[in-house]
């Protein structure tokens, strides 16, 4: 059989409950070439009977045999994925109605030093992100310029698959890996970005690690995973510092804390202090450098309940905030 236009890849775990709202608005788009890539990450739940009941073609199903975490399941997905473009979602999105027909329709015209289409998301609350998108394609500087002017929300992006094979997901590591990759991807890659809302995001997965605030699952999760989350920021800040030093001073910052709170977790203190203060001698009057420095001298259970508390009062102001206010934003950094 000849390969598919697009593949859609979805990493998926212990979402048997709604894994079913994404596959079904998967298999209902209108332009007809494309496979569904499913993997999934050892579920402990019902996810895989339920993506079994699936007789369509197009579906694959790909299913670790120990749970690897979302990013290298996304790299699994990419390396399973047969089609020219690969689009990436998450299982808690749905596509809208005809969105590979408007990328198709995208691709047909799209400049051939262009290897990323990123496009919007609405989010359930009614919130649209990204809040606006650059009106021409970026590189590497320009995609860094944008981040800093839009306030950090990212976009969903279809990729051509030499592009992933080039700057592949970021796998053996576990926990919020985004960041390092999509600048190594924007240094590889030039991105077209479009207004079309080509996706929607649904807050009600049970098991959303961005919007977790519960201490019993949070805390043994930010420990186990600190030893990658150090390795992500120390390595963004190698590869990546001087640039964002330049032209994005609030993401150098982000990661300069990002990096102070990993060691901090890891009881690294003399690490972490000298990261959380280099991020308040670049950002004085930012409180949340000074609390992390705070709650880095008093030892790592500190941390780990500061940034339950945090999360847990970022979901109450992003409550209180009207959906075109916040934009969607589910803030989740201590």
């Amino acid at each position: 059989m000849p390969a598919p236009f697009f593949s859609i890849v979805v990493p998926t775990y212990n979402r048997e409950g709604i894994i079913g709202r994404c596959i079904d608005s998967c298999l209902a788009q209108t332009y007809g070439d494309f496979e569904l890539v499913v993997v999934d990450d050892c579920s402990e739940d019902g996810t895989v009977a339920a993506l079994r009941r699936y007789e369509d073609p197009r579906l694959r199903i790909v299913v670790h045999e120990d749970n690897q975490g979302i990013n290298p399941s996304r790299q699994t997905g990419a390396e399973n994925a047969a089609g020219e473009w690969v689009v990436v979602i998450d299982s808690d999105w749905e596509l809208m109605p005809g969105a590979l027909a408007r990328l198709r329709e995208i691709i047909d015209q799209l400049p051939g030093d262009v290897g990323v289409i990123r496009f919007r998301l609405v989010w359930d609350d009614g919130g649209v992100t990204p809040r606006f998108t650059p009106v021409e394609p970026i590189g590497y500087e320009g995609r860094i310029q944008w981040a800093e002017a839009e306030g950090g929300h990212d976009s969903p992006h279809c990729i051509r698959r030499s592009a992933l094979q080039r700057t592949p997901f970021i796998a053996g590591r576990r926990g919020a890996l985004e960041s390092l990759f999509e600048l190594d991807l924007a240094a590889a890659e030039k991105s077209l970005y479009v207004d079309d809302v080509l996706g929607m995001e649904h807050t009600d997965a049970p098991n959303s690690w961005l919007r977790s605030f519960s201490a019993e699952e949070l805390v043994p999760r930010l420990t186990r995973e600190a030893p990658d989350m150090l390795w992500m920021a120390e390595t963004t800040l190698s590869r990546h510092g001087a640039a964002l030093r330049r032209y994005g001073p609030r993401q150098y910052t982000t990661m300069l804390r990002v990096a102070a709170v990993q060691a901090f977790l890891l009881g690294q203190r003399g690490k972490g202090t000298r990261y959380a203060l280099t991020s308040i001698r670049h950002r004085p009057f930012e409180p949340l450098a000074w609390v992390t420095l705070l709650l880095g001298l008093l030892g790592p259970r500190a941390v780990a309940q500061g940034t339950v508390v945090f999360r847990r009062f970022s979901a109450w102001r992003n409550r209180r905030r009207s959906p075109i206010a916040t934009g969607g934003v589910r803030d989740s950094s201590l």
